[in-house]
């Protein structure tokens, strides 16, 4: 799994194991809260590593965030590339692929909610924006692709244009419902499953370019 320290991955089996604790730790305490809850000491009691031991390997709390940051995103980077290719070989026609992947985003994105809420929250923070602007155009490259390999059926007459409009509303829509990013006051607003019925009418209606 790749990691923000893989280029110097502690070598001794002691400190693997006192790494892998750090990063779990640190991950549920943010899957549970947010940045703002996550402290050192709180790290090194949940962990069982000692305070003076993580700063031995991090300067603070925010290289361990981004340390996280890297792994967890690196894990829904596969997650979504192996959705995607799964729905790829049921080769469903486009009336029933573009529901399916608006499905499989859907839930892809509400599984990871808890985490991706500390992540997105941290927005401003460069390296933060630089990981996550990443994992976001990777998803969207995926989402894409899968779609256009059914343009024949489009009858929009601008295809790369349409699908891109496709996951943009598709992504912020569902967002909005989970809280993620600046949407927090608005999650639960609403029906998730009709959301997801909505989404993939309305994508199909804008990729066959009904009522132009």
């Amino acid at each position: 799994m790749p990691t923000a320290i893989a280029s110097n991955p502690p070598k001794q089996g002691r400190s693997r194991v006192a790494l892998e604790k750090l990063l779990k730790a640190t991950r549920e305490i943010l899957s549970e809260g947010t940045f703002e809850q996550l402290t050192i000491s709180g790290i090194s009691k949940r962990s069982g590593v000692s305070v003076g031991s993580i700063y031995a390997r991090f300067e603070g709390k925010d290289e361990l965030f981004l340390a996280v940051m890297a792994d967890v995103l690196a894990e829904l980077d596969a997650e979504w590339a192996d959705l995607m290719n799964s729905l790829r070989s049921r080769q469903l026609p486009l009336i029933e692929k573009v529901p399916s992947i608006i499905s499989a985003l859907a839930e892809h994105l509400k599984s990871h909610a808890s985490i991706l809420k500390p992540f997105m929250a941290r927005g401003s923070d460069p390296r933060v924006a630089v990981f996550g602007k990443a994992t976001h155009l990777k998803t969207a490259q995926k989402f894409k692709e899968l779609l256009l390999e059914s343009q024949a059926e489009f009858k929009h007459p601008d295809p790369d244009h349409a699908v891109s409009a496709c996951f943009s509303i598709a992504y912020a829509s569902l967002a909005r419902f989970l809280g993620l990013g600046s949407a927090a006051d608005a999650a639960g607003e609403g029906d998730w499953e009709q959301l997801k019925r909505d989404l993939g009418v309305m994508c199909v209606g804008f990729l066959k370019n009904e009522g132009a």
